[in-house]
Parts: C-alpha cells; sequence; structure tokens
C-alpha cells in the first residue's frame, strides 16, 4: 500500500512539468540559428540551439515563464509561457538578423562622452548581457550587487553618505544611482567599470622610481567622477 502511494504521488509530480521544445531560425533565409541561447529569466535555467537550431527544456507546468531568445548577430526575442496543463509546448522562433558594430569608438552625442578603445582597456570590470541573463534577476539593483560588490552598495548605504556611492552613466547619460531599478536587466548589452581618478608612480626605462607621483585619468572623455570613486557605465540594446 505505501509502494502504491509513493507510486501515484510521484506519478501526479511528474505530470507538472511541460516539455518545451522548438526551433529558432534566420527571418530571411529560414536557416537554423546555431548556438542561440535560449534563457528562462529568474530562474537560471536555460540551453542553445543545436546544430538544426533544435532546443528542449522541462519546466513547470503550472507556472509563469518568460523565454528569452538571442544570438550576438540577431536581435533578441521574448516568449511568454503561461501557465498550462498542457505537457509540450512547441515554439518557432524567427531571429531578425541585427548588424554587428564593429567600430572603435562609441559616441553618445547628446552628452558628449566617447568611449574609446584605450578607455575600455582601462576599465577595472567589464559585464557583458549574457551574464545578466544567465543570472536571471530581474532587479537591476540586486544584479550589481551581485556582480559588484565592491562597487554597488545597498541603497541605504549609499544614500547616507557620497563616499559610498558611484557615478552612474546609462548610454552617455549621467543618472543617480537611485535609478538603478529603472534598468531592465535583461536590455543590457554591457558594463564597464573604472576606478577614481589618481596617482601614478613614475617608473623610469631601468625600472627604477622617479621619486614623484603623476595625476592619471582613468576615465573616459566627457564622463566625469561626481560621487564616490567609480564610474558605473551602463549600455542597453
Amino acid at each position: 500500500m505505501v509502494i502504491a502511494v509513493l507510486s501515484s504521488t510521484f506519478s501526479a509530480f511528474a505530470q507538472e512539468l511541460v516539455i518545451v521544445k522548438g526551433r529558432v531560425l534566420d527571418n530571411e533565409t529560414q536557416k537554423p540559428v546555431v548556438s542561440a541561447n535560449v534563457i528562462v529569466r529568474g530562474e537560471k535555467k536555460g540551453t542553445i540551439t543545436d546544430s538544426t537550431g533544435s532546443f528542449r527544456l522541462e519546466l513547470a507546468a503550472r507556472e509563469k515563464h518568460v523565454l528569452s531568445f538571442s544570438h550576438v548577430a540577431y536581435r533578441k526575442q521574448t516568449r511568454v509561457l503561461a501557465p498550462s496543463a498542457l505537457k509540450e509546448v512547441d515554439f518557432r522562433i524567427d531571429l531578425v538578423p541585427e548588424a554587428i558594430s564593429m567600430q572603435e569608438v562609441v559616441v553618445y552625442g547628446n552628452r558628449g562622452a566617447v568611449l574609446t578603445k584605450a578607455a575600455e582597456n582601462r576599465a577595472l570590470y567589464r559585464l557583458g548581457g549574457e551574464e545578466f541573463e544567465k543570472l536571471g534577476e530581474e532587479d537591476m539593483e540586486k544584479a550589481l550587487l551581485y556582480f559588484l560588490p565592491d562597487v554597488v552598495n545597498r541603497l541605504e548605504k549609499r544614500m547616507a553618505s557620497d563616499a559610498d556611492d558611484f557615478t552612474l552613466y546609462v548610454n552617455g547619460e549621467w543618472k543617480e544611482s537611485l535609478t538603478l531599478s529603472d534598468i531592465d536587466p535583461f536590455t543590457i548589452r554591457r558594463v564597464l567599470v573604472w576606478e577614481a581618478l589618481g596617482r601614478k608612480e613614475d617608473i623610469d626605462s631601468q625600472g627604477k622610481s622617479s621619486g614623484y607621483a603623476r595625476s592619471i585619468d582613468v576615465f573616459p572623455v566627457g564622463m566625469p567622477l561626481r560621487r564616490g570613486k567609480f564610474v558605473v557605465l551602463v549600455e542597453t540594446k
């Protein structure tokens, strides 16, 4: 009798899963998109498409899920899977090709901020959009607390003292750090962090100190320090 009850319980639990599968195709050529990311937002679940553009996931059937489909060469798409008693759901996703920018300089004309490759190379931390997708955190504040604990303090601590805050730029425009909650982590293209202005000891060609330090500016042009000792640049898609 105990075995029968356990078997029945296990069977009922198994029926609560839904198989989510499908194919990801190029919208123009209708060819498979290989190695496209399939991420379930907020659940730290995901997979990539195979050589035929196919994917397969098992998810809780009676919960709402938001699936994100992305690839570096295509525009991201999302699909909502509503709670259902279905055992299987089949998606067909047509991704629209999106040109990849290979420019050496990114210019934010409205604010005059210019980001060069040299400035990028001086960044202390670099985060890509795929890292936010994998984390699955829908709150930007919490996501940055997780990724950058040495840079981003909790809001109440940042507001208590300027020394605990940081300078935030979103797409080249300066913002107060309390506006982090207005940013959707799943629209992030990248996040770059620079450390404060400082002084660097001069070393001669023989490796000896000159005895004095010189001031250095580690920030991109047009992005001055306004809070704390870090500049955080957030770029969205």
